[in-house]
């Protein structure tokens, strides 16, 4: 009996040990994810409000910062489909240097096949669709070679130099609804995910446009 009893409490021991060890972990858990739902949120906000580069810029290295809990690799399911693009360093393709008539009001669309090697970038002005298709060949974990290979405006397409037009591109965040990635030329970008994700990417374009 005496022996019965000692295992009783053995098991009763461990027993405490391991829920406290488990609400521990839960607790823990929910205090990151706590921390990574408000930088994500700061970005956001920063983004709509107009803030200057490099105040999005730290805010973006925040919310990087929780890369360390995975997602930022290409083998992530997560990164294939279409996204939107709500803020970049880049003048050029976030269109601020084009005259405000021919400035997309929409964010420009990026669809990412990684299983067949390709992505589409695309935007819609007065009802016309640009186009650049590129594709894409994995380097490391998290980065790809891009090769631009078609440009279209409307229907009218033409293929650029190979030579001129290539880079490579980094996923350095990546979750269910946001990706930020940074380009070789030292340009940063910041999607969402335009199956969830479409109406807040359109406000937030807006709002950023608001600061050009």
């Amino acid at each position: 009996m005496q022996l019965s009893i000692s295992n009783y409490v053995h098991f009763s021991f461990l027993l405490a040990i391991a829920i406290t060890s488990c609400i521990a972990h839960c607790d823990a858990f929910a205090l990151v994810e706590g921390f990574r739902s408000r930088a994500k949120a700061d970005l956001i906000e920063q983004v709509t409000s107009g803030a200057s580069n490099d105040t999005i810029l730290e805010a973006i290295r925040k919310v990087e910062r929780f890369s360390i809990l995975g997602g930022a690799d290409l083998k992530n399911p997560l990164l294939q489909g279409n996204w939107l693009m709500i803020w970049t360093t880049s003048n050029s393709i976030a269109g601020k240097t084009r005259p405000v008539l021919f400035q997309t009001k929409t964010p420009p669309e990026q669809l990412l096949d990684l299983e067949n090697g390709r992505a589409i970038n695309a935007e819609k002005i007065w009802g016309v669709q640009n186009a650049v298709k590129a594709d894409l060949a994995p380097q490391t974990k998290n980065q790809v070679k891009v090769q631009f290979r078609e440009f279209s405006v409307g229907p009218i397409k033409f293929r650029p130099d190979p030579d001129k037009f290539k880079g490579e591109l980094s996923v350095t965040y990546l979750d269910e609804d946001m990706r930020i990635s940074r380009g070789d030329l030292g340009n940063a970008f910041v999607l969402l995910r335009e199956s969830t994700q479409r109406k807040e990417a359109d406000f937030i374009w807006k709002e950023w446009r608001k600061s050009w």
